[in-house]
């Protein structure tokens, strides 16, 4: 039976025994214990590490592979007072890691450049001409953040220019295989040994910082002139949260003391970038993927990350705010572009897409903007729930992006149709690519193909993952408080969700500009909840009437308004009883 949303429920059903190992070996409640094994965590060792945050038992940088290569030219790049030059990626994550670098390497006293290419112009990653200029500088040592794992023919041509390269990615290694660099920073890379695999690019680069500070220090430098890398997590959040990293392992306690520090920063770029999207508060993982994170993207979207990376290094509030209010500008400009972009997408899937049919959707048109199919891609996935790739045509190219569920790797798919592009990258459910125009048609017809082959019509029906069933009465400030030992919340942590059965509906009232959303309170005995729906009209419009009786599945948490704390159900979903 479907939901009135129609998807699919899926109560989590632990193991009694796990759940009792963890309440025993990590002295945790009985509730914390179920939505620790729900995440799979089945260790109490693990359990205690998500819980208490320990940034002590982080693990060793140099059992990275490549690790001892690269800190080893960077020590003698410092000693003899090379040039050094960071070329990033120009997504939040990209800007982040440079940040994260170039504040490190400021901090001790080295001067280091830096290099973002122009997404219109350069497009993604490391290209001959990026690698000419930064030559032309005199840097003798190049340091990639966030890409560079598939430029394979880029580093032979470093190479041949006499330009040392380290490369530090967290992308998926292309068919290819790995670029003969000097060295290579990636988990992902065969034969790695390092424990977690799921570090972004800013985890990476914070680990090749810990090697170098190490290393510095072992070296002879005084322990004063070495920089405390806690004060870098504000940007380490920033990037982990913005790049949809998994909350797990050292990203979760990581994250965790990169929040605290967030809110607490005192990088001007920073404070300025809160300002002008009204964070006030404590900064938790919303704050940045709806907040902080769109606001940088915007600026590598339409070509001009370097505003973003200008910001999170400015050293003056008032050249800050200058900056944070462009950035605001430029989002503006972003979302009137994503409006356009998403309506032609809109268009041409009903002319051209039979979503009886197509298990995936393949999208190409001059009107696409480059810069914003990665993001209209994920909302056509949100509403059509199947795979999805847009390509932006402009000039004889497609620029393409696409996004995924979790029935279907996008990589892998991708992978299949290799073929057909000039170059393409990723991971399971996020990917771009880069193809000739004329050989568009021939990869919609193959990834067509691929998508009937490998998902079912069932495959296509969104699912809604329950943590558990609990009553209303159960829903307390005591709850929020045990769920909240988890935080923060991401991918694959997600907040914690729970259904409450045959509860009766009270005082359902449409509410926002367009009445797309719904208030209303729901009755189980003597509980009596308040209940907020955002854009859930459909399923409530001539379907639904007060003193019905339904099963809700909701987050539970606490609405602050006006200085008064009142607990609140956040709607996911709704279903009349079976």
């Amino acid at each position: 039976m479907l939901s009135l949303n129609k998807k699919k429920w899926f109560l989590a059903n632990p193991s009694p025994d796990d759940c009792l190992r963890l309440m025993e070996e990590a002295s945790v409640s009985p509730l914390v214990a179920k939505l620790l094994v729900n995440r799979k965590v089945m260790t109490g060792e693990d359990a205690k590490y998500i819980v208490d945050g320990d940034l002590s038992n982080l693990h060793d940088p140099f059992l990275m592979k490549g690790m001892s290569i690269a800190v080893d030219r960077i020590m003698k790049a410092i000693e003899e007072e090379e040039i050094l030059t960071v070329f990033a990626d120009y997504d939040v994550d990209g800007v982040s890691s440079a940040a994260f670098l170039i504040h490190f390497f400021r901090d001790l006293g080295i001067p280091i450049r830096h290099y973002l290419p122009n997404r219109m112009v350069e497009g993604y990653g490391l290209s001959e001409d990026a690698l000419n200029s930064i030559k032309e500088t005199g840097s003798t040592l190049v340091i990639t953040a966030d890409c560079g794992i598939t430029a394979v023919k880029e580093a032979a041509i470093a190479k041949e220019m006499g330009l040392d390269l380290i490369i530090t990615d967290h992308h998926q290694v292309s068919a290819e295989g790995l670029p003969q660099a000097l060295a290579v920073l990636n988990p992902h890379q065969p034969d790695c040994p390092y424990p977690f695999r799921f570090l972004c690019g800013v985890g990476i680069v914070m680990k090749l910082s810990t090697a170098i500070r190490t290393s510095l220090y072992k070296a002879g430098w005084e322990k004063s002139r070495l920089p405390n890398l806690r004060q870098y997590l504000d940007l380490f959040a920033l990037g982990t949260i913005a790049d949809v990293a998994p909350l797990t392992g050292e990203n979760h306690v990581l994250t965790k003391h990169g929040l605290e520090e967030l809110t607490t920063t005192q990088k001007p770029g920073l404070i300025a970038l809160k300002s002008v999207a009204g964070l006030n508060g404590a900064v938790d993982s919303q704050s940045i993927g709806f907040g902080l994170g769109p606001r940088l993207n915007a600026a590598g979207r339409l070509g001009k990350a370097d505003s973003g990376l200008h910001l999170l290094l400015s050293q003056d509030l008032s050249q800050a705010t200058d900056l944070a209010n462009g950035l605001e500008t430029v989002n503006r400009e972003r979302q009137d572009v994503q409006k356009w972009t998403q309506k032609e997408a809109e268009y041409l899937i009903s002319k051209e897409v039979d979503l009886e049919n197509d298990r995936v959707i393949v999208l190409a048109s001059e009107n696409f903007h480059r810069g914003v199919v990665g993001i209209v891609a994920s909302r056509m996935v949100e509403r059509f729930y199947r795979p999805a790739v847009l390509i932006a045509i402009k000039d004889g190219l497609g620029n393409g992006s696409g996004r995924s569920i979790p029935k279907y790797n996008l990589f892998k798919g991708l992978q299949e149709c290799s073929n057909y592009f000039q170059q393409f990258g990723g991971h399971a459910f996020a990917a771009g690519l880069t193809l000739e125009v004329g050989k568009i048609d021939e990869f919609k017809k193959a990834f067509k193909e691929l998508g009937r082959k490998f998902l079912s019509p069932d495959d296509l029906i969104p699912e809604v993952n329950i943590d558990c069933e609990i009553k209303l009465a159960d829903v307390t400030f005591e709850l929020i408080d045990e769920i909240n030992k988890l935080s923060p919340f991401g991918a694959v942590n997600p907040v914690p969700v729970f259904t409450s059965r045959n509860v009766i509906l009270r005082n359902i009232k449409f509410l926002g500009k367009e009445a797309n959303h719904v208030r209303f309170k729901v009755l189980q005995k003597n509980a009596l909840k308040d209940v907020i729906a955002f854009n859930m009209r459909p399923a409530f419009e001539n379907k639904l009437k007060d003193g019905d009786q339904v099963d809700i599945v909701y987050e539970a948490t606490v609405n602050e308004w006006h200085g008064n704390e009142n607990l609140q159900l956040n709607l996911t979903d709704i279903a009349l009883p079976a």
